[in-house]
């Protein structure tokens, strides 16, 4: 009988990885859109089977490892639940040693300059030389990071705004120093 199972299968391919159960530290999922860049960052797609490139403000699912057309089948490896390091595409030179945090069209970069809502996805272990140069990462869970201006206003207004960015939840809050 395994013999048989053997010939049957020789040439066919075998997928492992289905989208039902649990997974150790991998996923399949559809693409929402076509990807020709590997090791993007991608986030939960429009349909509960499917993953999108991740935008600076999504929340990350995973790195996604291969590339594909629209509908087309690919492995997400999962930022919470990886069992080894992955590699990250930057937007930016990367210093090792650094955290990185989402960027957009799924790449990531060093602590953000600008005021928005990011996520921390990890620490960067390899230097990248800049943008679209890959890098390997020790993935962590997403941590929403909460980038603000600094306050220049009065205590009072400077507080509400505190309270403000406090109500979004986030996980980090950096302030941003004026020159």
């Amino acid at each position: 009988m395994i013999r048989f199972i053997k010939i049957l299968f020789h040439r066919l391919p075998v997928f492992s990885n289905v989208a039902e159960g649990t997974h150790q530290g991998q996923v399949t999922r559809l693409l929402d859109s076509s990807v020709s860049t590997r090791n993007l960052i991608g986030t939960q797609g429009s349909q509960a089977n499917e993953v999108a490139v991740c935008d600076a403000s999504d929340l990350p699912l995973g790195v996604i490892t291969d590339t594909g057309e629209e509908a087309g089948a690919v492995n997400v490896c999962l930022l919470s639940n990886s069992p080894s390091t992955v590699l990250m595409v930057a937007s930016e030179a990367i210093s090792a040693g650094e955290d990185v945090y989402t960027a957009a069209n799924g790449l990531v970069q060093d602590q953000p300059s600008i005021a928005g809502t990011y996520y921390h996805v990890g620490r960067a272990l390899t230097p990248a030389s800049g943008n679209g140069s890959p890098l390997e990462v020790m993935p962590i869970a997403p941590r929403k990071t909460l980038v603000l201006n600094a306050f220049v206003g009065t205590p009072a207004t400077d507080l509400n705004s505190l309270a403000t960015a406090l109500e979004a939840a986030p996980d980090k809050l950096i302030m941003i120093e004026q020159a």
